[in-house]
């Protein structure tokens, strides 16, 4: 994975200088055409949120930073110190934890998930996207979604409030100012109140004020904020915002500004002042335990959904590449005619009717080419069913006798009789459990499978250790164990958990004799066994697409199975 990844953090900086990197959609795709050209890159995409740029390029040919700095209008020498580079072993942790605002100075906000959704649009737009970027990107956004629903990383602290209270109280004042009403600001307001402050706060919409502000709070209008400054001795700023709430404006002096916002409120320039002193978190030795929890696990969702993205990079690199092959053929294509569906005034619709359309049609075409060159082979696993043949102890004989015959009638019937555990075959959840499903009641997809196939024969038992190489893509394994070696419960439950939905065994029964303990653990989870396959030496260590049929008929709690092996060679 070839990506490199520069960016630029300007929320220290002053709110004066937000204003260079505020940018038109147009110019963001500009940008993006701009960079991708100058560092000959495969794919390109830019980042533009409230606090940050950041670029990220697919085998680039260049060192990132320059060029983007160029492309921001930004100069060099001025703003090459403050760049930073994101190593490769950090990207995933730093793109989720991007996505899912762990990153953002405004600790936790969700707007980034539509920043980074606008950024991969944009570049598909303009045919700078890739395959690989669209996937990180997707998991990422979804991620981060999911840690939005589960976790509340904005809760406030009351670590912050007994703060406030500790430094107000040490202040000869009966009465606060409070600029914002935001979660924090609404905890300080109440405990402010319940210590026998009066308390004033804004809002910029008053008629929200009665349901969304403590009772006993009097509200007056952010935009007022000034003409009531000097009344104040201690006044209390935490928006969300990215400007100051009180500047150079400010004509009074004698306050006590306490800053709690995560960017800052208060211009530090007021500091200078004579009469004035500003009280920041950043300056304190503050615990914030319910932050710290909500991270804990919000970081264990991101690092499980980083793990499946791996999992399937390195699947990845190992399945045809078709899909891959047609979106890259169709971003060049919107990218080599980027010039003239701009003189055109062909609009973003347009683009993403002309990717699609190219991407649908190149993967067909690639799809007819490789069918013509790939060799497959079919290797059945399947043991016939033959009159008189071994089964389970207690289980129907099989009979197989002429009904029918050619002498007697001019055509041939065989009558069959067996038990539906009989010869190779396929258990269902009902074959042990009073409520377990049945094999008539399965969506016939279940029948299908990737597999990988394991020569267990040597093995005094299947552990956990045994199986930690399995390939990740697979969802069935096949066991050829010649009854010397069973699945451990730590094993089976291990291969649940991996999404393994088939196990095969060329063995009349997967349990050691005289127990169901590995049928109770796989049929509890509705996985499906099948026991008694054939000639699976001819494919160990292969990974092939498996197609086991059962016999269909009513109830069924299990039925003689037929097992196919198809084996690609390309």
């Amino acid at each position: 994975m070839r990506v490199s990844v520069v960016g630029l953090r300007f929320d220290r900086f002053e709110p004066s200088a937000h204003a260079l990197f505020s940018f038109s959609e147009q110019q963001l795709q500009d940008i993006t055409l701009k960079i991708r050209k100058q560092t000959r890159s495969d794919a390109c995409i830019v980042i533009a949120t409230c606090d940050r740029i950041e670029v990220w390029c697919e085998n680039t040919h260049a060192d990132l930073a320059e060029p983007m700095l160029r492309a921001f209008s930004l100069p060099v020498l001025t703003w090459n110190k403050e760049i930073y580079h994101i190593t490769s072993e950090d990207l995933l942790g730093h793109l989720f934890q991007l996505a899912s605002g762990l990153l953002s100075p405004l600790f936790g906000e969700d707007q980034i998930i539509s920043q980074l959704q606008h950024s991969l649009v944009r570049s598909r737009l303009c045919g700078c996207s890739s395959s690989l970027f669209e996937y990180l990107f997707r998991q990422a956004i979804s991620a981060a979604k999911e840690v939005q629903t589960h976790v509340d990383l904005q809760v406030p602290d009351e670590s912050v409030a007994s703060f406030v209270f500790d430094k107000i109280n040490q202040i000869h004042t009966e009465k606060v100012l409070i600029i914002g009403s935001s979660a924090l600001s609404r905890l300080v307001a109440t405990s402010l109140l319940n210590h026998g402050y009066a308390v004033t706060m804004t809002i910029r919409d008053l008629d929200k004020a009665d349901f969304l502000l403590p009772e006993g709070i009097t509200a007056i209008p952010y935009d007022v904020r000034y003409s009531v400054i000097p009344e104040y001795r201690v006044i209390i700023s935490a928006t969300k915002g990215m400007e100051y709430t009180v500047d150079q404006k400010l004509s009074s002096s004698d306050h006590v500004f306490i800053d709690l916002a995560p960017v800052k409120d208060i211009d530090p320039t007021l500091g200078l002042r004579d009469g004035i002193e500003i009280i920041t978190l950043e300056d304190q030795k503050i615990s914030f335990p319910k932050r710290e929890q909500a991270t804990v696990i919000a970081q264990e969702i991101l690092d499980k959904r980083i793990e499946q993205t791996l999992q399937y990079l390195n699947y990845r690199k190992q399945v045809e590449p078709i899909q891959i092959l047609a979106e890259q053929a169709a971003n060049d294509l919107v990218y080599r005619l980027n010039s003239q569906l701009g003189a055109n005034h062909l609009d973003d619709a347009f683009r993403e009717t002309l990717y699609e359309s190219a991407r649908k049609a190149f993967s067909h075409q690639l799809y007819l080419e490789k069918k013509k060159s790939i060799d497959r082979t079919y290797v059945d696993l399947t043991k016939k069913l033959v009159s008189g043949g071994e089964v389970y102890p207690g289980d129907p004989q099989i009979l197989l006798e002429p009904y029918c015959t050619f002498e007697d009638a001019g055509y041939r019937v065989t009558k069959l009789q067996f038990g539906s555990h009989s010869a190779t075959h396929m258990d269902a959840p009902s074959h042990i459990l009073e409520s377990g499903r049945t094999l008539d009641t399965l969506t016939v997809s279940r029948f299908f499978a990737t597999a990988y196939i394991l020569d267990c024969s040597s093995f005094s038992a299947i552990t956990v250790k045994e199986l930690e190489s399995l390939p990740e893509s697979c969802d069935a394994v096949l066991f050829y164990t010649q009854g010397n070696s069973f699945l451990t419960e730590a094993a089976a439950r291990y291969l649940l958990q991996m999404g393994i939905r088939i196990f095969g065994f060329d063995t009349p029964d997967c349990d050691e004799e005289g127990t169901l303990i590995i049928h109770n653990i796989l049929l509890s989870s509705e996985a499906l066994i099948i026991e008694n396959l054939e000639n699976l030496p001819m494919i160990f260590n292969k990974i092939v697409e498996l197609i086991c049929l059962p016999l269909l008929y009513t109830d069924a709690d299990g039925a003689p199975v037929r097992v196919v092996a198809q084996v690609v060679n390309a």
